[in-house]
């Protein structure tokens, strides 16, 4: 019974940290989109945007999923999420999605109040490959009013991105 304890004890820890997880609803399968050809829940930063660049919803071919494919030509595109979730100093949040295409990008957090970009960056292949980001926020002299996933494309790239899906683990 005195090895139970502990072990029991380390069990519910672990437990209890992954259950403060939440999944964030980022609509991160493409599965909608608005009449201006946009997925729902996203939206193109004014700020980053290549006026010569795209963004467009695609089939992926044997599969019944969808991709958003951003192209870039000159300047880095600012693709995210339409809204805002809570966030804390300590809070870590994870990113995942299927990309391919080539050059590079990131898997990238924007913090409210002063829009500071959080990120991971990736270089894409050919191939669909998993990327992950997680990010912690860290300590501030201003509170988080909250955060937003963003997937970034640097300039000169072209990348799809898929089975897009974020969480935040609460700082304990």
């Amino acid at each position: 019974m005195k090895r139970f304890l502990p072990a029991l004890a380390i069990i519910t820890l672990c437990l209890s940290g992954r259950l403060s997880a939440e999944e964030l609803d980022i609509k991160g399968g493409f599965d909608a989109s608005r009449a201006n050809g946009i997925p729902v829940g996203w939206v193109v930063s004014n700020r980053y945007f290549d006026k010569d660049g795209s963004v467009s919803v695609n089939n992926i071919p044997d599969t019944q999923k969808k991709s958003v494919q951003i192209i870039s030509k000159t300047e880095a595109v600012h693709f995210y999420t339409i809204k805002m979730w809570p966030g804390t100093t300590g809070d870590k949040c994870s990113i995942k999605a299927m990309v391919k295409g080539s050059g590079q990008g990131s898997l990238s957090l924007y913090l409210y109040p002063d829009g500071i970009v959080m990120n991971k960056g990736f270089q894409a292949t050919q191939e669909w490959t998993e990327c992950l980001a997680e990010l912690t926020i860290p300590e501030r002299k201003e509170p988080v009013d909250g955060l937003r996933v963003v997937l970034v494309v640097s300039p000169g790239a072209s990348i799809e991105f898929s089975d897009v899906t974020a969480e935040i683990v609460k700082n304990q």
